[in-house]
């Protein structure tokens, strides 16, 4: 396929459109793709690492086509790279943005202008190189002339169609010359040179932004170690608070008791309903006391089951987490909550509740063919 051939092309020229275009298909791309493979390490991966490579090629050739030093067709390129990591590890969804350094880097890079004259006139979808696009490119429709008959006349007017003629290419003739001092207006006053002239003459806007990017980095860092440091402080708790207390509301242990719709999951977890269709969630841990774990009522117990969490952020509030037969591990969640617990169980690649961690690697499909939680994935259920 010559357009595909196209974007991994290390030869050629792109303009600023199709760099552009590039940037942000690289970017949102892999935001995109690394939300919805959240479980799946080694697709994001590989999807990071074939973004890489188109942008890296799309700024080599808009380095050919600005005609600037090649030292720079590896900066986009590797930021990505290595940001791209970073935000993979980093369990926020702050961590995106980190993508801001290389955005800057294309940034500055789209500023340039073509200076490529040849190019200038063959462009195709933006790309001039050894790859055809002309394919694409629809050809002129070629209206046939028919045949008339010509009337003959007496009088000839020899002098009435030269001028005709005359005055329709001096006509074209003045059009030309002010589409060619527009272009040379507009290659004269060109907004990406101002822009960067005006950065580079500017300290403190530089400043300015070296500062701005250096505490994104500092924030998202920090929030992901404090993040680290908060559930090792509340795995600490859990187990000073690891006794259970004696049940006090008989409306929990009514739920518990109803509870109904088995549903297995992959990684050794299983899925209720309770009678109000709130969802009971049932593993299997170490063996502690019978009893009541955690209790959104009183706001008491082990600290760890205060809420079930999600990869990239997302939290629940169970109403309670009971504990029986000395190893059966039950959390029940609020009816008003079923419609997001099952899409974040379908959708995020693993959830972490009272210190244990588990994978939703297929529970996607395990969801969606049972016929009391599918409804749950339509948003609007």
């Amino acid at each position: 396929m010559p357009f595909l051939q196209s974007v991994f092309c290390l030869k050629g020229s792109d303009d600023r459109g199709r760099f552009f275009a590039s940037t942000i298909i690289a970017l949102l791309g892999f935001i995109f793709f690394s939300v919805i493979f959240s479980g799946y390490l080694a697709v994001v991966i590989i999807v990071l690492l074939m973004l890489t490579a188109v942008l890296t090629c799309s700024t080599k050739r808009r380095l050919h086509d600005a005609k600037l030093n090649k030292n720079w067709q590896l900066v986009p390129g590797s930021l990505f790279l290595l940001t791209g990591v970073l935000s993979v590890f980093i369990e926020n969804s702050s961590s995106y943005y980190l993508l801001i350094l290389p955005a800057l880097s294309t940034a500055l890079l789209l500023t340039y202008p073509s200076k490529n004259s040849t190019a200038q006139t063959h462009y195709i979808f933006g790309y001039y190189g050894p790859i055809d696009l002309s394919i694409y490119i629809k050809a002129p429709v070629v209206m046939k002339a028919h045949s008339q008959r010509i009337e003959p006349t007496l009088i000839t007017d020899g002098i009435s169609e030269p001028l005709y003629i005359n005055d329709s290419s001096a006509e074209q003739s003045i059009n030309t010359d002010d589409s060619s001092s527009f272009e040379a207006n507009n290659k004269q006053v060109d907004i990406g040179e101002l822009i960067r002239l005006k950065f580079l003459s500017n300290r403190k806007l530089q400043l300015g932004v070296i500062a701005t990017v250096a505490l994104i980095f500092i924030i998202v860092l920090a929030n992901s170690v404090f993040t680290s440091i908060n559930k090792k402080d509340e795995s600490i708790v859990a187990t000073d608070l690891n006794e259970p207390k004696v049940l006090s509301n008989n409306m929990v242990n009514n739920i518990m008791a109803n509870k109904s719709h088995l549903l297995p999951m992959p990684d050794s977890f299983n899925l209720y309903l309770s009678e109000y269709r709130g969802i009971i969630i049932h593993w299997q841990a170490d063996q502690v006391a019978n009893g009541e774990l955690w209790s959104l009522l009183s706001a008491s117990g082990d600290k760890s089951c205060q809420s079930i969490t999600f990869n990239k952020g997302s939290e629940i509030r169970p109403i309670a987490v009971l504990v029986e037969n000395g190893s059966d591990y039950f959390a029940s969640f609020s009816p008003l909550d079923s419609g997001e617990l099952v899409q974040a169980l379908a959708f995020r690649g693993k959830f972490s509740l009272c210190g244990y961690s588990f994978s939703l690697k297929g529970t996607q499909a395990v969801l969606g063919k049972h016929t009391s939680y599918a409804p749950f994935l339509d948003k609007d259920a």
